[in-house]
This record gives C-alpha cells, sequence and structure tokens, in this order.
C-alpha cells in the first residue's frame, strides 16, 4: 500500500515539474515575442524558414558567450504590389543593463526565407548564422554566412543553392546541390579552410554514394545525356576516375545519337578536365613520396 502511494505521489510530482517548465517556456515566449513586436518593421510579420524544418521565427544563441542569449528575429514584409518579391529580413537583438537593443540586421528581396540557422562553419568554436533566401525557382537560393564580430554580425561568404545541407562530423561540411538542367545538379560538399568555402575532396568521398544512387535513381527512368553529365562531374570530385571515364563515354555516345554537337564539345571538355585532375593527384603523390 505504501509503495502504491509512493509511486503515485512521485507521479503527481513529475506531473506538476513538467506542468511548470511548460508553462515557464509558455511564458518566456510570450516575453520574447512582446520584445521583438517591438522591433520588426512595420508592415512585417515573423515568419519561420523552410530550413531547418521546425525552427521557430526567433531563435536564442548567446554569440559572445557571457552567458546571455542574443535574439535572432525573422521577419517578412509583403512587396504592395504583388506578385513582386517580398523582403525577408534578420534582427538581432541583444540585451544591456536589462534593456534590449537592436544590435543588426540584413534583408534580402526574395519569394520564400529558405534557411535561417546556426551552425559553426569556421570550427572556432563560436556558431556562424546562415540566412537563405529563395530567389526564384530557376535561379534557386542565395545563403549569406555572418560570423560574430564586435558585438555584431559580418558577412564572410554567400553561397548560391537549390538543395543544401550540413554534414556536422569533426568539423562541419557544408552540401551545396546545384541544378543544371532539367532535375539533374552539380554537387559540391564544401569546408572552410581559414579564409573561405572550398571543396573538400575528403568529406566529398564519403557523401558520394549518396550522389551516385540519386543519378542512377533518374538514369533509370530516363536514360539522358545530362545525368552522365552531371554524374561524372561528381565521380571526378570523388577521384572515381575510371567510373568518371565510363560516364563520359555513356554521355557522349547518347549525345551523338541526339546529333548535339554542342553537348559533345562540353563531354571533351569535361574529359579534359578529367585529364587534367589525373595528372594533378599524380604530382601530388610524387611530391608526398
Amino acid at each position: 500500500m505504501r509503495k502504491i502511494m509512493f509511486l503515485t505521489l512521485m507521479t503527481f510530482v513529475l506531473l506538476s515539474i513538467t506542468a511548470m517548465v511548460a508553462n515557464a517556456e509558455v511564458e518566456h515566449d510570450k516575453d520574447i515575442t512582446n520584445v521583438i513586436n517591438e522591433y520588426i518593421p512595420s508592415n512585417s510579420s515573423l515568419i519561420s524558414p523552410e530550413h531547418p524544418v521546425s525552427t521557430k521565427p526567433f531563435q536564442l544563441y548567446d554569440f559572445n558567450h557571457d552567458g546571455n542569449d542574443e535574439v535572432i528575429i525573422n521577419y517578412k514584409r509583403k512587396a504592395k504590389e504583388q506578385p513582386s518579391p517580398s523582403q525577408y529580413g534578420a534582427i538581432i537583438l541583444k540585451k544591456e543593463n536589462n534593456e534590449w537593443k537592436k544590435v543588426w540586421e540584413t534583408k534580402s528581396q526574395g519569394v520564400g526565407l529558405d534557411y535561417s540557422g546556426l551552425a559553426d562553419i569556421t570550427g572556432d568554436g563560436t556558431k556562424e548564422y546562415l540566412f537563405g533566401v529563395t530567389i526564384g525557382a530557376a535561379a534557386g537560393n542565395k545563403l549569406e554566412i555572418f560570423k560574430w564580430e564586435n558585438n555584431s554580425l559580418k558577412m564572410i561568404t554567400e553561397v548560391f543553392y537549390h538543395m543544401m545541407e550540413l554534414l556536422s562530423n569533426k568539423d562541419v561540411g557544408m552540401i551545396v546541390w546545384q541544378r543544371y538542367i532539367a532535375d539533374t545538379y552539380f554537387v559540391d560538399v564544401l569546408k572552410w579552410n581559414g579564409l573561405e568555402l572550398v571543396l573538400d575532396e575528403g568529406l566529398y568521398s564519403k557523401y558520394y554514394p549518396v550522389i551516385e544512387k540519386f543519378h542512377k535513381d533518374k538514369i533509370s527512368k530516363m536514360d539522358a545525356w545530362f545525368y552522365w553529365y552531371t554524374l561524372a562531374d561528381a565521380q571526378i570530385k570523388a577521384n572515381l576516375f575510371d567510373k568518371a571515364v565510363k560516364s563520359i563515354q555513356k554521355g557522349t555516345s547518347l549525345a551523338e545519337q541526339s546529333s548535339l554537337a554542342d553537348v559533345v564539345e562540353k563531354f571533351n571538355q569535361l574529359n579534359v578536365k578529367l585529364e587534367n585532375k589525373k595528372k594533378s593527384n599524380e604530382t601530388e603523390g610524387a611530391l608526398d613520396e
């Protein structure tokens, strides 16, 4: 009997604590929302990005590691005349002496807010802020990456993409898919080298199976030259030269069958790129010996 009473009491206590925490979070969100509404531009509304999924219109992060979170706000201001591009923006609020103030803002024209998130791109222990606005279906998205410096954010680079994801291992890598023709893409796996984002062959090789599966699935439905073209490009980047040779041969054959002389020339140029990459790797290998 005592055991049952004890378990009942513990269950009640746990439920009460859970409810208190949930209520505290709700009240906290209400307080933040009240502050946010004071700083977003007139005729604007808060907006959540498409990615990362389930991201709120505001995020909290302690950029300067002083124990107090800054607030990142995302908003949208509709164009007066539709369907003109709307304005998408991000604001950083910082609390000083118990008062909030705006320390940074960026805005960009577009048709959607694709990305708003945080990741330690530079690997220095402080996350960068990533802000990606959709320009259009054909043009894709423009991602701006900002680094915290002197109590504000400074843009360190920008990346254009149609699809993007982050690899979080020991170092953060960025996978960028850029549309080429129809539904095929050039893929890059980028990593910060201290100055800029550059292709990382190690991360690329690890990610390559995903790229190959994507292309093989497409080719199984439609054996088109452009799938072989972007697949060969990926194979060159992954140092899979034998596979790249076969892909170039297959793509060239399809282009010749359709009398696409300009496409055949593209494959010829890709073959030159392949040979140059081979020579470069051989030279690097000789220097390492």
